[in-house]
């Protein structure tokens, strides 16, 4: 197989964010999938987001991006809108939480790869980068917020025999 194309590189970032082994570290699905509801609602350092806020604020900031490429007028973004709250803290609602998170990161991972090539260069609505640099930056911040997850499990989990992860 020939080298990657920037476009399949773009995707393939953002895809190791999401699942699959990363260099960064775990992927969000690895992180995530052995938290609970009860562990994502908790506040284990009192001026963080919680685990759940996260996911909510990482589903945002994968579907924005995608709904600016395919040229939606979204205008400008007020910070507080993009930490959705969480409304409810069943299992039930945590697994919708993350399975969300994982659909939006698939529809963003498509929409690169769909992407021909010359769009790249381009200008991306609603921000300064090109639309390069806005896809590289949501596999940035994924990877950045993943590893909040982590240090956040880490500090629910000290105090319990066998919790390191």
């Amino acid at each position: 197989m020939g080298a990657m194309t920037e476009i399949e590189r773009i995707a393939d970032q953002l895809a190791r964010s999401r699942a699959g082994e990363a260099w960064h570290g775990p992927s969000l699905a690895d992180a995530l999938g052995d938290v609970t509801a009860e562990e994502a609602a908790a506040r284990p350092l009192a001026s963080a987001h919680s685990i759940w806020e996260l996911v909510h604020h990482l589903r945002f900031w994968n579907e924005i991006p995608r709904r600016r490429i395919a040229g939606e007028a979204l205008g400008d973004v007020e910070p507080e809108a993009s930490w959705p709250p969480v409304e409810e803290s069943s299992e039930a609602a945590w697994a919708a939480a993350r399975r969300g998170l994982d659909e939006a990161q698939r529809a963003l991972e498509t929409a690169a790869r769909d992407l021909p090539r010359e769009r790249l260069a381009e200008p991306a609505p609603g921000t300064g980068p090109d639309v390069a640099g806005v896809l590289h930056g949501v596999a940035q911040h994924n990877a950045y917020h993943g590893g909040q997850i982590v240090l956040l499990k880490r500090a629910l989990r000290s105090g319990r025999a066998g919790g390191a992860s």
